[in-house]
C-alpha cells in the first residue's frame, strides 16, 4: 500500500480522531481561559470581571469536556485497548471537577483546572495516536 494510501486511512479510519481534536482545542482554550484570563481581568472594571469569571461558565466548560471525552475516550479504548489513555482522560475530568469545588478564583483553582486541562490534551492526543497506531497496524497485517 502506498504511503499516500497508508496516511489517508491512518487519518480516516473513525469518528474518535475528530473528536479527540476537538478535545485537545478545548483544552488548550480552558487552558489559556485558566493562565491568561487573570492578567485581562486585572485590567477589566470590577463589573466584567464577576461577569467573566461565572460558575456556569466553568461548569458549562467541565459538561462539554465530559462529552467530549465520552464521544472520543470510550472508542477510542474499544479500538486500542490502552486503559492508560481513559485513566489519563479521567484523571484530567477529576481535576476539572475538583477545582469546582475550591475557593472559587483562588490560586488553587486556576492551578488544578490549568494541570487538568493540561492532562486531557495529552489524553486526547494519545488517544488519536493509539487510534492511528491501531489503524496502520491493521493495515500492515492486512498485507
Amino acid at each position: 500500500m502506498s504511503p499516500k494510501v497508508l496516511e489517508r486511512t491512518r487519518g480516516n479510519s473513525s469518528g474518535t480522531g475528530r473528536w479527540d481534536r476537538w478535545g485537545q482545542a478545548l483544552s488548550l482554550l480552558c487552558m489559556v481561559h485558566c493562565l491568561v484570563l487573570p492578567l485581562v481581568l486585572g485590567a477589566l472594571p470590577a463589573v466584567m470581571s464577576h461577569a467573566l469569571e461565572e460558575t456556569p461558565i466553568h461548569l458549562g466548560m467541565v459538561v462539554l469536556a465530559a462529552v467530549l471525552g465520552g464521544v472520543s475516550f470510550a472508542p477510542g479504548f474499544r479500538r486500542h485497548r490502552d486503559g492508560r489513555v481513559l485513566a489519563l482522560g479521567a484523571l484530567g475530568l477529576g481535576l476539572l471537577i475538583l477545582a469546582q469545588f475550591l475557593e472559587h478564583e483562588s490560586t488553587a483553582e486556576t492551578t488544578v483546572t490549568a494541570l487538568g486541562a493540561t492532562v486531557l490534551v495529552i489524553a486526547h492526543g494519545l488517544n488519536r495516536r493509539r487510534c492511528q497506531d491501531g489503524c496502520a497496524e491493521a493495515v500492515a497485517n492486512a498485507r
